[in-house]
């Protein structure tokens, strides 16, 4: 049964009241034209429940700018979107073409401080995967059952030649009723030689969903957090609290290590009643471990940063070290699933 306004409506309904669904709910094929972001091809998508969003159907399908009921809700950096063509992984570039948007995807084979492999190979700050255009794209819209239901999906690959062979395989889903966004990755080994792999979910908040209003709610931990920089660690009682944005503020990242439920997941609410706008990230912590908050307060810059991943951005030879990441044996495959809930306060 599709929802509007309070509303049940079965899929027979819907078409006596309007014979066209993309009058109610879509997901329509664009090209950005302006700036760094010229040729990147996106979905957008759109629906009753007040959500609209971009995906990044040239760049991994990550999720760009978000909207809740005319809300800003995700953060856009001064960089902007930046096209493949666009970006060079080199050292110290990330900080020239990271462009924010609701999700950027980091790995599969570095998150965190850029290094050098054993085999003289390059790896970049939060990895190439993020960078990459998708292989394979797609989107659907119909109904399932009575429900009207938006649908994305994506193959990448993260290779080198006699070195990994890892895929992620990609859905994203939301529908005409729920303010909500399902997110269904696979990565896979596809080689006959095992490898590891770090992944990191960058979820990014911004004005005017971000402000000193925003209130966050964590579940129990299973440890103390703990602060990455001296810093941080200054401002460690500190870490729920946002501020309105200050010059020269430094940023400050916190490790967070929440307790999943019993039913295997984690979920933590971020709620701005000046806005009368909740949101409710979540995901199922088997392969996610950790939860990662970065917090920038400084004007011109000002940003949140909520990062489910399997590490704390120390880079793979950090990683390795300290025995966090994952491995996947031969054509081994680890499912994740993520996802944002909007609600009215």
């Amino acid at each position: 049964m599709a929802i509007i306004a309070g509303g049940g409506y079965s899929k027979q309904e819907l078409y006596r009241l309007s014979v066209n669904m993309d009058q109610l709910a879509s997901i329509d094929e664009a090209e950005l034209q302006d700036g760094r972001a010229r040729g990147m091809k996106v979905y957008r998508v759109r629906s009753q429940s007040g959500l609209q969003f971009d995906l990044h159907a040239g760049r991994t399908l990550d999720i760009g700018a978000l909207s809740y009921k005319g809300r800003n809700i995700s953060l856009l950096t001064r960089n902007g979107v930046c096209t493949p063509e666009n970006i060079f992984p080199a050292n110290g570039e990330f900080d020239r073409y990271f462009g924010g948007g609701m999700l950027l995807t980091c790995g599969l084979k570095n998150a965190g401080p850029n290094y050098t492999n054993e085999a003289g190979q390059f790896q970049p700050l939060h990895g190439r995967i993020g960078t990459l255009p998708p292989e394979q794209c797609w989107k659907w819209a119909g109904f399932k059952d009575d429900e009207y239901v938006l649908e994305a999906g994506a193959l990448c690959r993260d290779t080198t030649i006699e070195g990994h062979n890892l895929s992620l395989t990609r859905s994203i889903r939301t529908t005409l009723s729920n303010a909500r966004i399902d997110i269904h990755d696979t990565v896979e080994n596809l080689d006959n030689l095992p490898t590891d792999y770090l992944l990191l979910y960058h979820f990014n908040f911004g004005f005017p969903f971000l402000s000193d209003s925003l209130r966050l709610r964590f579940p129990e931990a299973r440890a103390a957090v703990e602060p990455r920089t001296e810093a941080a660690e200054q401002r460690l009682s500190d870490w729920a609290t946002l501020t309105q944005p200050e010059a020269g503020i430094e940023e400050n990242v916190y490790f967070h290590f929440p307790m999943p439920d019993e039913a295997g997941t984690v979920e933590l609410s971020l709620e701005n009643p000046a806005l009368g706008i909740g949101v409710r990230l979540g995901y199922e912590a088997a392969h996610l471990p950790y939860l990662i908050q970065w917090k920038c307060m400084r004007s011109g810059e000002y940003a949140l940063g909520i990062e489910p991943g399997n590490n704390l951005i120390s880079g793979l030879p950090g990683e390795r070290a300290t025995g966090r990441g994952a491995k996947l044996a031969p054509f081994e495959r680890h499912e994740m699933h993520l996802w944002l809930e909007f609600y009215d306060l």
